[in-house]
């Protein structure tokens, strides 16, 4: 895996990124810092990525599973030391998925793997964060589930 990063010269402190797959992305500082802002912080963008594999790890896995994958929405929060190095001390992720023929213990297994043996980037950022997942299952032959977890220590 590589990438290559390059300061936007005279535009602050922003950066655009290109990965080795040749993808774009644009990185900046908090708009308090530089005075406006063009992308995302960089530690924004780690959560994304990290957020972005377990929701691949669980679109796969329903899919394989023979789920008939519909929706499947993630909204992460994370909170952070106030001092340097300010690493993620606590992620929570909330999946929304909607699919039918899959079970909500079937989803937590999907999960649960995903955080504690596949998910690579969920791996390392568990060495200073408490990870939690949770969500909400419904079909479109059913009522919707709500199942929540509760928290592991990696």
């Amino acid at each position: 895996m590589e990438c290559e990063i390059k300061w936007n010269a005279g535009d602050g402190i922003s950066f655009v990124a290109k990965t080795g797959s040749g993808h774009l992305i644009a990185l900046d500082t908090a708009k308090d810092v530089s005075g406006t802002t063009t992308g995302s912080r960089p530690m924004e963008a780690f959560l994304v990525g990290a957020v972005a594999c377990t929701q691949y790890d669980l679109v796969s896995g329903i899919k394989q599973a023979g789920g008939i994958l519909h929706s499947c929405k993630a909204m992460a929060s994370a909170v952070r030391n106030e001092n340097s190095p300010k690493v993620f001390n606590e992620i929570s992720v909330h999946f929304s998925i909607e699919s039918d023929n899959i079970s909500h213990e079937v989803i937590q297994k999907i999960l649960d793997s995903s955080r504690d043996v596949h998910g690579s980037a969920m791996k390392m950022l568990g060495k200073t964060a408490e990870i939690f997942f949770d969500f909400d299952l419904s079909s479109n032959r059913s009522s919707p589930y709500v199942k929540s977890e509760k928290p592991k220590n990696l």
